[in-house]
């Protein structure tokens, strides 16, 4: 009866709907057969891909051709920080030089290494857009380049030599480097660096973990850039969890709308034929429209750190999301209609479906129970810590004496002393004292206030990570029973898709999904 039930319910669902229109992009994982799942760094050119993990590189020739180790690094303390160059000269960043391939990753040679560590530690490398054989990488100590694709370089650090350089934006003849206590501007080959931002030099407190300090544009300086990116004649740098941007090289800025933004910004990315701008955060994946932010997170159940974001072919079809935990695409897939649609009235239709499964709200309340996360804890203990200044101090003290009488006597032919009783004298007192100032303020609310920031950006990250795996799987499943898929292989990765959905709400929950879906079976 309940089948019957809701496939009646998926049949109104799908009248009430007018016929799809528009498709939507989701996010969709690539990894394939990768090893090491935490990304580094990706080139795309001539339709190949080339990925770099912690410790090897591949090679693809499309998104559907299966990965290709071209590059491994043996065991030990060195890794792959960054990827450059193109396929006919590929350029590999690592704690221990520099690696060129000018053979599509066949052979590799090392073709950049001094007697100096810090300056064999490759950070960054970035090939102009106007001269393909010029490269500036950044390293530990210092800027160096080349305008022969790798085979001779140049210290070209000046006053930032010494300084550890990780992020270079390069225009047709000036430079922008990011340096430890600032951002450089070089405006042609001959000119030596100009500081023309600097980084909040403060110790971080409780309290910076949560309000980053504002940008002083008269002043030049703020929080820490994170990352830079060029635009036309536009700079634009990542500052914390906002972006700022200059016209005239660095002498202005002005803030970027975050409305919509969350997470701090790792990588700011432009795609020339859709005129659009990207950034990747901590919280994921983010497109600038009409003024605001839009978070791009379909496919993708919980909240990822994502390292650097690659626009795809040629015809910049796709938009790639490297993460440590893997590699995704967003590409087309499901439908949406361009007509206004009642979410909420047509899901009425829908509850016969998943009558056995808690609502979110209810799977809201148990992860929060679940992490020890709720409000009312908090503000139990504000309540607790005022009433603490009701309850007395008290203290006890235990007194003990005891002396020696004694007489001495002396005569002419013979001392002797005379030994009397002892005397004893014991006592006990008991103090008690009250803080009554602490009804109004004590040095315990600090201390709460703190504590309650940190439980609230875990609780917000928690939900986060709920609400995505709940609506996804709900996407599923709908999909699942309104348009099974025919092959075996693809209904199978539905399913498999679905449970592991499960599972994570599980795992944020405290297994209350399964436990309440046991409960609901066995009572029918």
């Amino acid at each position: 009866m309940k089948k019957v039930l809701a496939m009646i319910a998926c049949a109104l669902f799908a009248v009430s709907f007018p016929p799809p229109a528009k498709a939507q992009d989701i996010w969709a994982g690539k990894d394939g057969n990768i090893r090491n799942v935490d990304t580094r760094a990706m080139i795309i050119d001539q339709g190949e891909l080339y990925l770099a993990t912690r410790s090897e590189i591949y090679r693809a020739r499309d998104a559907k051709d299966k990965w290709e180790s071209i590059f491994t690094l043996p065991q030990g303390e060195n890794e792959i920080s960054s990827i450059g160059g193109s396929a006919k000269n590929i350029l590999a960043g690592t704690r221990r030089g520099l690696y060129r391939s000018q053979d599509y990753g066949k052979t590799w040679r090392n073709v950049f290494r001094t007697i100096i560590p810090g300056k064999n530690s490759i950070l960054c490398i970035e090939n102009s857009k106007y001269n393909p054989r010029k490269v500036f990488i950044g390293t530990e100590r210092g800027i160096f380049a080349s305008v022969d694709s790798g085979d001779n370089w140049q210290d070209i650090s000046g006053c930032i030599k010494g300084r550890r350089v990780s992020s270079i934006a390069l225009n047709k003849d000036s430079a922008f480097a990011r340096a430890d206590d600032g951002l450089y501007f070089k405006p042609d080959t001959l000119s030596d660096w100009e500081r023309i931002y600097v980084h909040r030099n403060a110790e971080e407190t409780a309290e910076d973990v949560f309000e980053e300090a504002p940008y002083d544009a008269e002043n030049g300086s703020g929080v820490t850039v994170n990352c830079l990116m060029l635009k036309g004649s536009r700079l634009y740098a990542g500052v914390g969890k906002k972006i700022i941007f200059s016209d005239d090289n660095g002498k202005s800025w002005r803030d970027l709308s975050d409305e919509g933004l969350t997470g701090t910004i790792n990588y700011i990315a432009s795609v020339k034929k859709r005129d659009s701008l990207y950034c990747a955060t901590s919280k994921g994946v983010f497109e600038f429209k009409d003024g605001r932010w839009m978070e791009l997170y379909k496919g993708a159940d919980r909240i990822f750190n994502v390292n650097s974001i690659v626009s795809g072919d040629e015809e910049e079809n796709f938009l790639w999301a490297l993460t440590d935990k893997g590699l995704y695409r967003l590409e087309s897939g499901k439908y949406a209609s361009d007509q206004y649609i009642d979410v909420e009235r047509n899901l009425k239709g829908l509850k016969i479906i998943f009558d056995n499964e808690p609502a979110f709200k209810e799977l809201q309340r148990a992860a929060m129970r679940f992490a020890e996360v709720d409000p009312e804890k908090i503000r139990k203990m504000r309540s607790e810590a005022r009433l603490k200044a009701l309850l007395p101090k008290v203290s006890v003290g235990l007194d003990k004496k005891r002396s020696t009488n004694s007489e001495i006597y002396t005569s002419a032919t013979k001392d002797y002393v005379i030994m009397g009783p002892d005397d004893e004298n014991d006592g006990l007192d008991v103090s008690v004292s009250w803080e009554l100032a602490d009804l109004i303020w004590s040095d315990d609310q600090t201390n709460i206030d703190v504590r309650s920031r940190l439980t609230t950006q875990l609780r917000n990250d928690i939900l986060d990570d709920l609400r995505r795996a709940y609506y996804e799987r709900k996407r599923l499943q709908f999909d699942t029973m309104t348009a099974p898929p025919k092959e075996m292989k693809a209904r199978f990765d539905k399913e498999l898709r679905i449970q592991e959905l499960t599972q994570a709400i599980d795992d944020l929950t405290g297994n209350y999904l399964s436990e309440h879906m046991k409960i609901t079976d066995a009572n029918e």
